[in-house]
């Protein structure tokens, strides 16, 4: 834990208090602009690791932050659902819970026809639905989750006011257990955004928050630490732990490196090589090329022009020294 402005931070701990939620607002912008909507449209949220999607989700339910955004927000109904309570783990699970969180309670002994008829009735009370479903990746990863089960989401979504908010590392469809739900029409009424780093501006007005260091210390760190909220919080804690500031990439990138590991964890083992030419500074075959999408996507990787650089100094530092073959099993 660590300590800022009288209160406690805890990098691992997501951000609950739409006060502590910094920069993003082009995502809650676009995110805002489907789902409240006289008829929501669902939105897949992708990110990596620690990237911050289930404080967006958090933000985005919170009364104040939609009274921002919604011009109509008495009709609008968000609901937050984790994907990784045990009680959601089959399909019966995790309609009844749905239906719950609707309704208080889920009369029908059949999960499906129950929530029909939840969504129906607040559909005709001229209600707005919006399904927040965090690391909604455990559900279509997940055999307990038939085709059927897809179809049935994908049906509610087309006929009655509701739409759904996931959250999941990669694209759903690249999440699929079984191939006959990878090519579900379900995937389509998605749009996908991205969830990338913060600006830079943001990143420095973060991390100056979480340290109440001098502005200059602050600036050079946060541009040497790059736009990731969890990053920065990592630097902070080892920073009120007393670390020195001074060589960030002998005295901090340690405490990063187990981060980093798990974000290149679920490129494959054919990524290695493309991923050592960008540690090198050099562009990847571009026969190979194709193998580091998933850390382009994230931002984890940026295009410039024909070349991909790391997004920060601290991730290049890591591609250069802690890069092993062993990290990239492509589990996620």
């Amino acid at each position: 834990m660590i300590r800022h402005s009288g209160r406690s931070v805890d990098p691992d701990k997501p951000v609950e208090n739409p006060e502590e939620f910094y920069g993003q607002q082009q995502v809650l912008r676009r995110i805002f602009a489907r789902v409240g909507t006289e008829r929501p449209q669902s939105v897949a949220v992708i990110g990596g690791a620690k990237a911050g999607k289930t404080s967006l989700l958090a933000t985005i339910a919170h009364p104040e932050v939609r009274g921002r955004y919604l011009t109509d927000k008495g009709r609008h109904v968000f609901c937050r659902l984790d994907s990784g309570n045990t009680m959601y783990s089959d399909a019966a699970g995790f309609l009844a819970g749905a239906c719950a969180l609707l309704a208080g309670s889920c009369g029908d002994a059949n999960p499906y026809t129950a929530l029909q008829k939840t969504v129906e009735a607040r559909h005709d009370r001229g209600e707005l639905l919006v399904l927040l479903l965090d690391d909604f990746h455990l559900i279509t990863g997940s055999p307990k989750f038939p085709l059927e089960f897809f179809s049935f989401l994908r049906s509610l979504a087309n006929n009655y006011n509701l739409a759904y908010l996931t959250t999941s590392f990669l694209e759903l469809q690249k999440l699929c257990v079984v191939k006959d739900i990878e090519e579900s029409p379900f995937f389509n009424i998605f749009t996908n955004l991205s969830l990338g780093p913060l600006a830079d501006e943001e990143a420095f007005r973060l991390l100056a928050a979480l340290t109440g260091r001098g502005q200059e210390e602050v600036r050079e760190l946060a541009a040497w630490s790059g736009g990731y909220p969890y990053v920065l919080k990592l630097v902070a804690r080892e920073l009120g732990a007393g670390a020195p500031a001074a060589d960030p990439e002998k005295n901090l990138l340690p405490a990063l490196a187990p981060y980093f590991e798990r974000i290149v964890s679920i490129l494959p083992p054919d990524a290695f090589n493309p991923l050592k030419s960008v540690a090198r500074g050099k562009t990847p075959d571009p026969r190979e090329a194709h193998l580091l999408r998933p850390l382009i996507r994230q931002g984890f990787l940026a295009e410039r022009g024909e070349d991909l650089v790391a997004f920060a100094p601290s991730f290049a530092a890591f591609l250069r020294a802690g890069l092993a073959r062993r990290l990239l099993a492509g589990r996620g």
